[in-house]
């Protein structure tokens, strides 16, 4: 079983295919480096709250929306949006 942080990266790294968004995008989204944008997509560092909100604007999602996807087991995915 995948813990929270894997699951939660997963997640995320689907969901920015799905949209077609790029590490570059996200790294722009959070004002970092993409060193250190692809060391929270492999998981060595925690995604914060403030990233998720950001990362929630750069996928026109609301993050409260974003925070449910990236939680949900791999298996059982659904789209969340308003």
């Amino acid at each position: 079983m995948a813990g929270l942080t894997e699951t939660a990266t997963r997640n995320l790294k689907a969901e920015l295919a799905r949209q077609g968004k790029t590490t570059k995008d996200l790294a722009k989204a959070w004002g970092l480096e993409i060193r250190a944008v692809n060391n929270r997509l492999k998981g060595r560092t925690p995604l914060s709250t403030d990233e998720i909100e950001k990362a929630a604007g750069l996928l026109g999602l609301e993050p409260e929306n974003l925070t449910m996807l990236l939680i949900q087991p791999l298996d059982s995915i659904t789209k969340f949006h308003v």
